[in-house]
């Protein structure tokens, strides 16, 4: 198993932060929700030809072994995807009291299997693809990513230019991803007119977010194959290198919050945001920012790689899982105690039990896994690792 790269766990760590705080309702966090997904699909990609490109730990890309593999990666997450699941039942019943008749029980049933079974992120409407646990789409959208990683990987083997191979898979993937997008926008204004839709295939839809994931896959791939050629570099270029990458992400969420127009023949027109916002936006700095960072060469990244920020990106996968969970029990709490709930005051307490209860369940999970380990188990670990 190759090192660990904890200044991608600091990557890991502001991504769930832009999340996390655009869930709190202020609007000043809003960009953080599309930065953070971004961010987060292309460092998974990335992640991923680093720990297995030159290796023999896939030797097979059948459809069902990649299945397996895409399971295999999501398994230790799925409990507590089913934990926050059925804490959001509550708020699935009081949604349809009102209803009559078999919609009133079929519908949630159809939400709750949709969920178990993590495909819901293929449904195009936003009642069904942020059913429940609202961030679980990303879970449901990650498991098919995960199942094509062999066929990537197999498939970036076989580069016959290497990394020149790579750079044109990447601009070309990335102008496939404008043209869908806009072509989304087009078709929505056009024949659609459902905002779900427009949220929906740019952002949530597993194959549009596909693209995202090659990138980062072929991003790693350059990485594995030039980061020794780039040792000589000077410290203040790549210090330089990373400050601007921030400054543009910076720039970029002020252009989503004060959502440019393109001229449209809707009237009014439709923001661009809707499709440029969610996706396409972000895509070439959160490269820049994943690739700097894993290299690790300038004062930015050395400083952010600290304990505190390493510890919530470890914690950050079940602290995304949780998050959505604690905003709304405590909104709900707060309503009814005070009539309205407070966005600043919500987004510290929420951060504390969040990070909290994502700490226990790491402690109970790995608990619960060292106990199912028998000595013959162990035996076989020390054998694999040696």
């Amino acid at each position: 198993m190759r090192q660990r790269m904890d200044s991608l766990q600091v990557i890991r760590t502001l991504a769930f932060l832009g999340i996390f705080a655009s869930h709190s309702g202020i609007t000043a966090f809003n960009s953080g929700g599309a930065w953070g997904v971004s961010v987060f699909l292309i460092l998974s990609g990335f992640l991923m030809t680093y720990s297995y490109l030159g290796t023999e730990r896939i030797t097979d890309k059948s459809i069902k072994s990649s299945f397996r593999f895409g399971v295999g990666k999501i398994k230790k997450l799925y409990p507590l995807h089913i934990v926050t699941m059925l804490l959001a039942v509550p708020f699935l019943i009081y949604e349809y009291r009102s209803h009559a008749g078999l919609g009133k029980i079929i519908t949630p049933a159809v939400k709750l299997v949709l969920n178990v079974a993590l495909v819901q992120s293929w449904i195009p409407k936003s009642g069904f693809y942020f059913s429940l646990n609202a961030v679980s789409w990303y879970l449901s959208t990650s498991l098919f990513l995960y199942m094509t990683f062999p066929f990537i990987l197999f498939g970036m083997k076989r580069y016959k230019k290497g990394i020149k191979t790579a750079i044109i898979i990447i601009s070309v993937t990335y102008i496939i991803q404008i043209l869908l997008a806009f072509l989304a926008y087009v078709v929505n204004i056009n024949l659609i007119h459902d905002d779900d839709f427009i949220h929906w295939f740019p952002y949530i839809f597993p194959l549009s977010r596909l693209e995202d994931f090659i990138i980062g896959c072929n991003l790693g791939y350059i990485f594995m194959n030039h980061r020794n050629e780039e040792k000589g570099s000077d410290q203040k270029v790549y210090t330089i290198a990373e400050i601007g990458v921030v400054a543009i992400i910076i720039v970029q969420w002020i252009l989503y919050l004060t959502k440019i127009y393109i001229p449209s023949k809707a009237d009014p027109p439709v923001p661009t945001s809707n499709w440029w916002g969610l996706t396409v936006l972000w895509t070439m700095s959160s490269c820049a920012l994943v690739y700097l960072f894993a290299l690790k060469r300038g004062k930015l990244s050395q400083l952010l790689s600290n304990k505190a920020l390493i510890f919530i990106g470890n914690m950050s996968a079940n602290g995304f899982l949780i998050h959505q969970m604690v905003y709304r029990y405590l909104n709900s709490f707060e309503k009814k105690l005070f009539g309205q709930s407070n966005n600043y005051i919500n987004l510290l307490i929420c951060f504390a039990i969040t990070m909290a209860s994502a700490y226990l369940w790491d402690k109970t999970i790995n608990r619960f896994h060292k106990k199912k380990e028998t000595p013959n188990d162990n035996l076989k670990i020390m054998t694999h690792s040696s």
